[in-house]
């Protein structure tokens, strides 16, 4: 099926954005008229959105995103033209990203030096038809005062200000607030911002682990999708017919369309037809303008030339368990203070890296001789094979290893997993992750379908067959949590009351400052364990993280300031890294944001 018929349903003629019969053709007819930006006010709600989205993809075209890559982020970053990133793979064998928007990699838009001058030319017509525009200064007028919220970090700043005198160029401010990395997450995810950085890294190596997040009740949905004022906005349609679904809806809100839509996916067991409707998700997604990719994610890291054993995924984390350096000690920094390290509540990939040493889980990612990465089993005997049902569900029954143990000591048994799943799948935890557990059998209903038939044997039954079930059995979400140790909630924050089931336990805590990790002798796979001590450093700063690695204080560091890049590639060579890493980095409007003139 051609990209360009499975879009016919949000596309109108002559460049205008249908929604639910409603055309962004904005007041006035592009011309540098004064009163045009006036005929924006007084809109009806639904109106009204359909010229937000349309102004929202008019500013994501004004930005130069090669220059972001080359003199900004300079990590060989590739510019991004979709939301999902490159190097995921359709059935066919080609990317999914080949096949987005226009097809033929060109995306959403297009983002070749050659495209700017066009780009920013349709931009500055589609702004005219709702703002002043002051043709002498060559600026608008009357565009709404905007913040953009970035965390700490001296390379989102340095992108953020590129965006800023970009805006100015034209005539909108905006300005900058940046938060620590904790309070920053909490403020986006309860939509108290304008515009802010964002960037997204898959939990598994499918699309839809970059577009379920977008459903209303997701915990991730930090654009508001679905939430405030947007939650009764009825200007959306679905047709899933084609599909040989009987969905069909017109002029429907948030959830009875892109929410029916993904929940439509997950239960679908036909690649085929599932990548096409994922395609028509990223198509909804990208037309409401609110989220503007600017490049697809590398990781960039210097590491001492001693350390050996060390790889990251290509989720992003960080593996330091089968690195060997010195006397079996190595202080690394790869952010600042965790959010949260339990694993039902964690939703950033730094508190992700270290849940993996401090947990295990029924699988683990390891990276094999030839350097591609595979999924292997952690905590049970073997990865089996799903058993499909009469009813097109599917049951899996694995077999933890003999001998387990938490890191206090007691058992671990399979009763820990159905009883981690259950609350991390909870409306009670409201964990941001909880939707991941939507594809097991009994989710909507409060009642999953996990199951410890005897302390060794624990039994999934899932909605149908899930091409990535196996990733997810490696990630975090899915780790086993004891009950009675949960039950106190601040069981997290403390290396006395935290109690883990993976290779290290938490030995000790300086808040904001170092997290311990030390080897656990009675853990099962010890023998195959080579790095005694991992020492996480807390800094967000990356002149200290610099500083502190070229001492030789610090054996690892993420990221390098901007304006140190280009000499710390020449002077460390044999230790400067870029790693793939399965992301978009991103720019994401709070859909609940008004920048219509008043």
């Amino acid at each position: 099926m051609s990209n360009v018929t499975r879009r016919n349903f949000l596309r109108g003629i002559g460049g205008m954005v249908v929604i639910g019969g409603l055309s962004a053709c904005g007041g006035g007819s592009g011309s540098s008229d004064s009163g045009a930006g006036a005929a924006a006010s007084g809109m009806a709600p639904e109106e009204a959105e359909a010229a937000k989205m349309e102004i929202r993809k008019a500013i994501r075209l004004l930005f130069d995103r090669q220059y972001i890559v080359d003199e900004i982020a300079q990590a060989n970053q590739i510019p991004a033209s979709t939301f999902v990133c490159q190097g995921v793979g359709e059935p066919d064998g080609s990317d999914f990203m080949e096949n987005a928007g226009r097809g033929e990699g060109k995306g959403y838009y297009d983002v070749a030096q050659d495209a700017l001058e066009s780009n920013y030319a349709e931009a500055l017509e589609i702004l005219k038809k709702y703002y002043d525009y002051d043709e002498t200064n060559e600026v608008f007028t009357n565009f709404p005062t905007m913040t953009y919220l970035y965390n700490t970090d001296e390379g989102h700043k340095a992108i953020g200000e590129y965006l800023q005198s970009t805006l100015a160029a034209i005539g909108i401010t905006m300005n900058m607030e940046n938060q620590e990395w904790a309070t920053f997450l909490n403020t986006r995810k309860a939509g108290d911002y304008s515009i802010a950085r964002n960037g997204w890294i898959m939990d598994y190596t499918d699309p839809i682990s970059m577009l379920d997040m977008w459903t209303s009740g997701s915990g991730n949905n930090d654009v508001q999708f679905g939430k405030g004022d947007h939650e009764s906005l009825a200007i959306y349609d679905l047709d899933l017919t084609k599909w040989g679904y009987e969905t069909k809806v017109e002029k429907g809100t948030w959830a009875e369309t892109f929410d029916v839509l993904i929940d439509t996916i997950n239960k679908e067991s036909d690649q085929e037809k599932r990548f096409e409707m994922m395609h028509l998700a990223e198509d909804i997604l990208m037309d409401t303008g609110c989220l503007c990719p600017l490049y697809y994610y590398t990781m960039v890291y210097l590491r001492n030339k001693d350390v050996q054993g060390h790889f990251s995924t290509p989720l992003g984390f960080n593996i330091f368990k089968h690195a060997t350096y010195g006397d079996g000690s190595i202080n690394v920094c790869i952010a600042s203070e965790p959010d949260t390290i339990d694993p039902a509540l964690n939703s950033a990939v730094d508190g992700a890296t270290m849940l993996t040493h401090l947990f295990s889980g029924i699988a683990k990612w390891e990276k094999q001789e030839d350097g591609t990465f595979a999924i292997e089993p952690d905590l049970v005997e073997e990865m089996v094979e799903g058993v499909q049902n009469d009813d097109g569900t599917v049951t899996y029954t694995y077999t933890l290893r003999d001998g387990l143990t938490w890191s206090d000591g007691k058992p671990l048994t399979a009763g820990d997993f159905e009883f981690a799943w259950k609350r991390a799948a909870s409306d009670e935890l409201g964990a941001d992750y909880g939707e991941m557990y939507s594809v097991v059998k009994g989710y909507e209903d409060g009642d999953l379908a996990v199951k410890a038939i005897d302390d060794k044997t624990l039994e999934v039954t899932t909605t149908n067959l899930i091409a990535y079930w196996n990733e997810l059995m490696a990630f975090p979400v899915f780790f086993p949590t004891r009950e009675d140790v949960v039950s106190n909630e601040s069981w997290a924050t403390d290396p006395k009351t935290y109690v883990c089931s993976g290779a290290y336990s938490l030995d000790g805590w300086k808040h904001n400052s170092l997290i311990t990790l030390k080897k656990r002798a009675d853990y099962w796979d010890a023998d195959n364990i080579s790095m005694d001590t991992i020492n996480f450093y807390l800094s967000d700063d990356q002149n200290t993280t610099l500083t502190n690695f070229e001492k030789g204080d610090w054996q690892f560091i993420e990221g390098i300031p901007t304006n140190e890049m280009a000499r710390v590639k020449s002077e460390y060579t044999d230790e400067f890294h870029v790693d793939p890493y399965a992301g978009t980095y991103y720019v994401c409007w709070n859909v609940n944001e008004n920048i219509l003139p008043a």
